[in-house]
């Protein structure tokens, strides 16, 4: 694919990224207490002081996914008349995963903050 222009490789850039912790931060945050979609935007974008920048919408494909892999489960309560919000729960595999996530992510940051400062004596050139 050929970019035309510095905004098509940036967005590519920025939902490499940004959205393969979408998942992870989103686990995060329904490990400390069930949350519905605007609370999670909300949230996410507070704790990373704006670096992760979500549309309300771009969370629920992330969170009906997790909840066909059984992370997540969902339940309707009716706020203001015949409004209802949906609130998501984490469940115990969802757990079990966010577990695994935050060791990974660990490793992984690591390791590109190592590949970005590396100061190698011997390294070929």
């Amino acid at each position: 694919m050929e970019w035309k222009t510095d905004a098509d490789w940036k967005a590519s850039i920025d939902e490499n990224i940004r959205m393969g912790f979408l998942e992870i931060m989103i686990l995060h945050l329904l490990s400390e207490r069930d949350m519905y979609g605007y609370e999670i935007k909300k949230f996410i974008t507070e704790r990373t002081m704006g670096a992760f920048v979500f549309g309300e919408s771009s969370l629920y494909i992330p969170l009906l996914r997790m909840a066909k892999r059984g992370l997540v489960s969902s339940r309707k309560e009716l706020v203001v008349g015949k409004r209802f919000r949906t609130y998501y729960h984490l469940e115990d595999m969802g757990q079990r995963y966010l577990k695994y996530a935050r060791e990974q992510s660990d490793i992984v940051f690591n390791g590109i903050y190592n590949l970005f400062n590396w100061e190698g004596e011997n390294d070929e050139q």
